[in-house]
């Protein structure tokens, strides 16, 4: 009697650590490694902003000394490097969700909506914790010819825009297909080309043709 309780008592013991190994793989092979970015939302909160500032550039003066007819391209905004970054509380959770490298729209602050929306327009940034710098995407190439004998003086102003915003993000797990939802800020700043003063002057004597011409407004 003694001989079949102690077998029972190790077929019960040998049966518990199959199953509980077994619960362990199918553990294992439910736990997410990898994630993928399911959507992106925004919204304009209470302690989100817009803000813009007005640049005065530098005066460019360009001289055509010769006897033919030069031109010459300005662009004052292309001068300015445009920068995305995105916060998160917890740079040791978001790493995990965003290890393969995602691309969003972002905002521009010229909407503002204090419900969560999808974007689908707008400049397209990676969606990470670094700083990422970029090209202005809204600029306008202004190209000027230059009689000869004639010096071309030009005074620009450029429009820096701020935004701060809020972001919402869905994640769904490799293997469990649990869908994750993370918040956290945006921060992004922007340069356009506002207005440009351009002189001519004959060199030596004012020239008949000076004059204001606003480009950008």
């Amino acid at each position: 009697m003694t001989q079949i309780k102690e077998f029972l008592r190790r077929g019960l013991f040998t049966v518990i650590v199959l199953c509980s190994a077994a619960a362990c793989s199918n553990n294992d092979e439910n736990e997410d490694t990898n994630y993928t970015l399911d959507s992106i939302q925004w919204a304009m909160l209470n302690d989100d902003k817009v803000e813009e500032t007005v640049i005065n550039i530098m005066p460019e003066i360009y001289e055509n000394a010769s006897s033919s007819t030069i031109s010459v391209t300005i662009d004052p905004a292309m001068d300015y490097e445009q920068l995305s970054q995105f916060y998160y509380d917890d740079s040791k959770f978001f790493q995990p969700l965003n290890q393969t490298p995602n691309e969003v729209n972002v905002l521009t602050g010229e909407l503002v909506f204090n419900d969560f929306r999808y974007v689908s327009e707008g400049p397209v940034v990676p969606f990470t914790l670094e700083e990422y710098a970029y090209p202005p995407d809204n600029h306008i190439e202004e190209t000027l010819t230059i009689p000869p004998y004639h010096t071309l003086y030009y005074n620009a102003t450029v429009i820096k825009r701020e935004v701060t915003a809020t972001y919402r993000a869905y994640f769904i797990g490799n293997n469990s297909n649990e869908r994750i939802e993370i918040t956290g800020k945006w921060k992004g700043t922007f340069y356009r080309n506002d207005k440009s003063l351009i002189r001519l002057e004959k060199n030596g004597i004012n020239s008949p043709y000076s004059g204001i011409i606003n480009k950008y407004s």
